[in-house]
C-alpha cells in the first residue's frame, strides 16, 4: 500500500513539473510598418512579437539596443496579447510596439530585439534574442538631412520671447528667453529632433529640458513638445539671435515644407555706473550727506538690478546640469507617479555623457527597477508605487557615471555657442 502511495505522489509530480515546464523556447518576430518607402525623420512602427508554444508562464519584457543612426523608443502603449497557430501548434504570447525615427539616408541596421522571460511567480527566468533587421531610408529633395526633420501629416511651430527684445534696449547681464512650441501628428514629442541653438559671441546659451505632452486618440499620437532656450547678454552692443528653421515632409502630398522661426537683434546698453562725486565744494555738511545717502540708494538700486541678472544665470546654469535632472527624477520617483517619472528618467538619460545610458540598463540595482517601471508603463500593469519609486531614487544616488578623465573640471552645461557638427546618429 506505501509503495502504491509513493508510486502515485511521484507520478502526480512529474505530472506537475511537466505541466510547469514550457512547451518550447519562445518564438521572437518583428515586424516593421512601413518596411519600404520610408523618408528620413519618418516614424516607423517597430512591432516586437514574442510568442510561447502553448502555455505563457507570464508576461516577458522587450526592450530595443540603441541603432546606429536612428531613435528608438518605446511607443506609450501596453503590450496586447496575441495568439497563432504556426505548423499545427497553437501560440501565445504578447506584441510590443516601439517606434523608430531614422536620422540619416541609406540603409540602417536594427539590432535584434531583447526579451527578458519571467517565471510564474515574476521573477527573471532567462532571455530570448530575435533577429535583426535593415531598413532602407531616403532623403526627399529639398529636405536637408543635417537639420531636425519632421515627418507626419500636419506639422505646427511657433515661438514666443519674454521680454520682447524689440520693445527696448536691455541692460548687460540681462536675460530674454525663446519659447519655442512644436505639435505634429503620429509623432510623440520625444521622436522630434533637437534644435540647435546658437548665439554670436557675448551671449551665453541656456537650454531647459523640453516639456512633452502627448496625447492618444484611438491609437493615433499628436505630439506636442515646448522648447525654453535663455539668452544672457554679457557685454553692451547689438546681438542677432540667429532664426530656426523647422524642416518637415508632408505625408498627404508627399511636398518638403518648413517652418521658419525669425531670430531677432538685441540692443544691449552697459550697466550704468555709479554716480561720482561733485567736483563742487559745498560748504553745507548737511548737502553732502544728502547726496551720499542718495549715492549710495543708487548704488543699491543697481546691486539689485545685477544681483537678480546673476541669479537668474546661475539658475538657468543649474537647470541645464545632469545633477539637476538626477534631483528631479529622484523627486518624480518618490512621489511613486510611474508617467512622472518615465519623463524625468528621459530627461537625466539625455544630460549623460555619450554611451552612458546604456549602462542604466546593465546597472544590478537600476536594472530590474526600471524593468519594473516599463513593465507598470507598457506591459500589463506591474506593480509601482512609492516603495518602488523610494527604491529607484536610492539607487539613483547611488548610480555614478564613467566620466572620461580630463585635467580640467567638466562644465556640466551644453555647449553655450556651437556652431554646427555631424547630424545624430
Amino acid at each position: 500500500m506505501i509503495r502504491v502511495a509513493v508510486t502515485l505522489a511521484l507520478l502526480f509530480a512529474s505530472a506537475m513539473a511537466w505541466a510547469q515546464a514550457p512547451a518550447g523556447p519562445p518564438l521572437v518576430r518583428t515586424k516593421l510598418d512601413p518596411a519600404e518607402g520610408v523618408v528620413i525623420g519618418q516614424p516607423v512602427r517597430l512591432g516586437v512579437e514574442v510568442l510561447f508554444p502553448g502555455d505563457m508562464p507570464y508576461p516577458p519584457l522587450a526592450s530595443m539596443p540603441e541603432a546606429r543612426g536612428a531613435q528608438i523608443m518605446r511607443f506609450e502603449t501596453q503590450a496586447i496579447t496575441i495568439r497563432d497557430r504556426i505548423d499545427g501548434q497553437d501560440y501565445v504570447g504578447k506584441s510590443f510596439e516601439f517606434i523608430l525615427f531614422p536620422r540619416r539616408g541609406g540603409e540602417i541596421a536594427i539590432p535584434a530585439p531583447h526579451v527578458t522571460l519571467l517565471d510564474r511567480s515574476g521573477n527573471p527566468a532567462g532571455t530570448a534574442e530575435g533577429q535583426p533587421t535593415r531598413i532602407g531610408v531616403t532623403v526627399p529633395a529639398g529636405i536637408d538631412p543635417s537639420g531636425p526633420v519632421l515627418v507626419a501629416d500636419a506639422v505646427s511651430v511657433t515661438q514666443s520671447w519674454s521680454p520682447d527684445p524689440g520693445a527696448q534696449p536691455v541692460k548687460a547681464g540681462a536675460a530674454i528667453t525663446r519659447t519655442i512650441r512644436r505639435q505634429a501628428d503620429g509623432v510623440p514629442a520625444l521622436g522630434m529632433a533637437e534644435l540647435q541653438f546658437a548665439a554670436p559671441e557675448g551671449v551665453r546659451v541656456y537650454v531647459d529640458p523640453p516639456a512633452v505632452d502627448d496625447r492618444t486618440n484611438r491609437g493615433n499620437v499628436e505630439g506636442h513638445r515646448t522648447d525654453t532656450v535663455t539668452y544672457v547678454f554679457e557685454k553692451a552692443g547689438h546681438y542677432t539671435l540667429p532664426a530656426l528653421v523647422q524642416p518637415w515632409w508632408s505625408l498627404a502630398d508627399r511636398q518638403a515644407r518648413q517652418e521658419d522661426l525669425p531670430g531677432v537683434t538685441v540692443t544691449v546698453t552697459a550697466a550704468a555706473e555709479p554716480a561720482s562725486s561733485p567736483h563742487r565744494t559745498w560748504r553745507s555738511g548737511w548737502l553732502i550727506t544728502g547726496l551720499a545717502v542718495l549715492a549710495l540708494a543708487g548704488i543699491a538700486v543697481l546691486a539689485a538690478g545685477q544681483l537678480a541678472a546673476f541669479c537668474r544665470k546661475v539658475r538657468a546654469e543649474v537647470r541645464a546640469s545632469e545633477a539637476f535632472a538626477r534631483r528631479q527624477l529622484q523627486a518624480a520617483a518618490r512621489s511613486g507617479s510611474a508617467e512622472a517619472t518615465y519623463r524625468a528618467l528621459s530627461c537625466w538619460r539625455e544630460r549623460l555623457v555619450p554611451g552612458e545610458a546604456a549602462r542604466l540598463h546593465g546597472d544590478t540595482a537600476l536594472a530590474p527597477l526600471l524593468a519594473g517601471l516599463e513593465q507598470r508603463l507598457f506591459g500589463d500593469g506591474g506593480d509601482w508605487g512609492r516603495e518602488q519609486g523610494a527604491a529607484l531614487a536610492r539607487a539613483v544616488g547611488r548610480w555614478r557615471s564613467r566620466r572620461p578623465a580630463s585635467p580640467a573640471r567638466a562644465d556640466p552645461l551644453p555647449a553655450l555657442n556651437p556652431v554646427g557638427g555631424e547630424p545624430p546618429l
